[in-house]
């Protein structure tokens, strides 16, 4: 049975329903001896096709069954028996279970004169010959060729069990009692092939309970051949008789490594029990992307709650980039959390902006280190700059250079973004700023002073001088047209008034995310979309957040070295593909985030609409999970990986059940849950 129905659910029922002492009973019967095979196709739903068509004659009131009993026997001595069998079919004898009817006696005589004629032909000719006219006769007579079926082959090492089949009609009409009981008991000719099933009036009641049904014939079959009585109904056969009680969608077991954890991703129905699911707490997978699929009103927001809710409940740190509409989603997790364990970034909030900046690096006493740090804040402040601009083109190289060597010159003595723009531009400032670098960074600084110099506008001034003239250099500006390309993109910055108010505020009020981001807590970055003119404005912003908030990891993991004491944050962006650059700068460091101790959770409609991203899932082992509504799409990225899933079961989830793809300590997990 096992062996049949591998995934199936067993339930054991109390009582089956009793036929009246006035039902027609029928047992089933080899016509031929038991070494020869029943058809035995396990991809054919032939056998019960055609029983449960006897449905279709069914009126009020009328009642039939086929009740199966299966005995275990001894195999010794089914060799031998077999291979008796088997001679016989060859030397065309009969084979019949029968051996007393005219038929039989028949074909006896005929065997009996075949053996005669060929005796004859021995004496005769000195040979012993089969008369070929005899031979052709017993094939006829025998209803056989001569040769046997693979099943039948197949037999002779085949498990044997004891099968009894009894056929069973109820009815107020006799006739529709009898003739529904033949109907049924017919049905079986669909797997007749060297042996056949043929039906035998019985009398005389039984148990249910009983170890074999009295008066009901008794044939040794093969285990392949019961699997045609209690084989699986296929998808055809489900959805033409709908009163089958089936489970709508394929049922496979959730890893024990998977069954325990911190992340619910809710529970998973196996077998008519239920199981626990949650994401791998492996200290090698916690940390890798978890990609949320599903329609509008599928149940993503309460999901990312949920997560939320164990991921604090654990004593870990959650983040939310929120620039979707008004932030509902922000609103609606930090209402599951006191006051205290929240942390509210309010960007449209203009008594609490931020300054524009990258304060988390501090300063350093370490002349090395102070120069690493401003390193870093170029390096981010460089990703901001190329996400400004409306042809995806970045600076030039020469612009870059210049850009570099502005940030550092600033960072290294402690300056802002604004002072970085400022001494491109002014050259009061820029002299101001050269003159501030600490005396040991000259020797990191001394090239980057020099390209700024190349920034410096001069004329010739002439001069009288006791009689003689003199000609020297006077610094009147700044070569703009060197800078034209990070000049617009400013323009560009300073277009929305919430950027240019954070570009003039200083950095020193600022929240350190380093040690927020070491904290128990939930932290809701929120910039509502009225915020915004345009939606490049606000992946503009979105892009500042996001490179900030990576350069905070990169300092913590700095600050901690010991990964085990870092605090593992989970960075969730709902819709990211509405920001591009900000999915771009995501994209080249999600296979680097997970050693930071940080786990990206991004949601979607379809996975078509991450255009960058995408690809860099699957080398990052992302797990997936796709909420009831996904369509033929987002299935078909994933086939391959999804098996034995179909897209019929994706589709016929029920609502706020997830299909997922989870990565585990074995590969991928593949299971169903009903979302928490």
């Amino acid at each position: 049975m096992s062996d049949i129905w591998p995934g199936v659910t067993v339930e054991e029922v109390p009582e089956l329903p009793v036929f009246n002492l006035n039902a027609v009973l029928y047992s089933l019967v080899y016509t031929k001896e038991d070494a020869l095979s029943l058809a035995v196709d396990r991809r054919n739903n032939d056998l019960l096709n055609s029983t449960l068509n006897t449905i279709e004659a069914l009126q009020e009131g009328d009642r039939a069954a086929v009740l199966y009993n299966f005995m275990p026997t001894s195999q010794f001595g089914w060799r031998s028996r077999y291979k008796a069998t088997i001679d016989k079919v060859r030397d065309n004898q009969p084979v019949d279970r029968n051996k007393t009817g005219a038929s039989y006696l028949l074909r006896i005589l005929v065997t009996v004169m075949a053996g005669f004629a060929g005796t004859i032909s021995e004496v005769v000719g000195g040979v012993k010959k089969q008369s070929t006219s005899f031979d052709s006769l017993l094939q006829r007579l025998n209803g056989g060729t001569g040769k046997i079926s693979d099943s039948t082959d197949r037999k002779a090492s085949a498990a044997i069990l004891n099968a009894q089949i009894v056929v069973m009609s109820e009815s107020l009409d006799q006739l529709r009692q009898r003739n529904n009981g033949r109907t049924l008991a017919q049905s079986f000719d669909t797997i007749t092939e060297d042996n056949t099933l043929v039906f035998r009036p019985m009398r005389g009641g039984f148990q249910y309970t009983d170890f074999s049904v009295r008066n009901a014939a008794v044939n040794k079959m093969s285990d392949e051949e019961c699997q045609n009585f209690i084989s699986l109904a296929g998808r055809e056969l489900l959805e033409r008789f709908d009163f089958i009680d089936k489970v709508e969608t394929q049922e496979t077991q959730v890893p024990e490594d998977l069954q325990q954890g911190v992340m619910s991703i809710g529970t998973n129905r196996y077998r008519g029990k239920d199981q626990p699911a949650f994401l791998s707490n492996d200290p090698e997978y916690k940390n890798l992307t978890l990609v949320l699929i599903g329609p509008t009103r599928a149940g993503k927001t309460t999901l990312i709650g949920n997560l939320s809710r164990d991921a604090i409940k654990a004593g870990e740190c959650v983040v939310i980039f929120d620039y979707i509409k008004n932030c509902e989603l922000s609103s609606e997790v930090s209402e599951i959390f006191p006051s205290h364990q929240t942390l509210t970034i309010d960007c449209s909030d203009t008594k609490k902006l931020q300054g524009l900046g990258y304060n988390e690096v501090g300063h350093s006493s370490d002349t090395f280190l102070q120069y690493d740090n401003a390193k870093k804040q170029t390096t981010q402040l460089m990703s901001l700059i190329n996400s400004i601009n409306s042809d995806d083109t970045r600076l030039s190289a020469k612009m870059e250079r210049y850009l570099t060597s502005a940030a550092l010159i600033v960072f290294v003595s402690g300056g802002s973004i604004r002072d970085v723009f400022n001494v491109l531009q002014d050259d009061v400032v820029r002299g101001d700023f050269i003159g501030r670098v600490p005396q040991q960074q000259n020797e990191n600084l001394s090239e980057y002073m020099a390209n700024l110099e190349e920034l410096n506008d001069y004329k010739e001034v002439k001069e009288k001088k006791n009689g003689v003239t003199v000609t020297h250099l006077e610094l009147i500006g700044t070569k703009d047209h060197l800078i034209t390309g990070v000049i617009d993109r400013l323009n560009k910055l300073k277009a929305n008034a919430y950027m240019e108010m954070m570009l003039k505020k200083s950095t020193s009020n600022n929240i350190d995310l380093v040690q927020e981001l070491q904290r128990n807590q939930l932290i809701t970055i929120r910039m509502p979309e009225t915020m915004f003119s345009t939606d490049g404005e606000r992946d503009i912003y979105t892009t500042y957040w996001i490179t900030k908030l990576w350069l905070a990891l990169q300092i913590r993991g700095q600050r901690i070295p010991d990964r085990n004491r870092l605090t593992k944050v989970n960075i969730v962006f709902d819709e990211l593909y509405q920001v591009e650059n900000t999915e771009k700068f995501l994209t080249e460091k999600l296979s680097r985030l997970a050693k930071f101790a940080a786990k990206p959770i991004i949601s979607c409609h379809y996975l078509n609409q991450l255009k960058h991203v995408r690809e860099e899932l699957r080398s990052a082992n992302a797990s997936y999970m796709l909420i009831s509504g996904c369509d033929k799409k987002n299935f078909n990225e994933l086939k391959d990986e999804l098996y034995p899933f179909e897209l019929e079961d994706l589709l016929k989830l029920k609502r706020f059940n997830s299909l997922n793809l989870i990565k585990n300590k074995d590969g991928y997990a593949r299971f169903i849950t009903r979302l928490p």
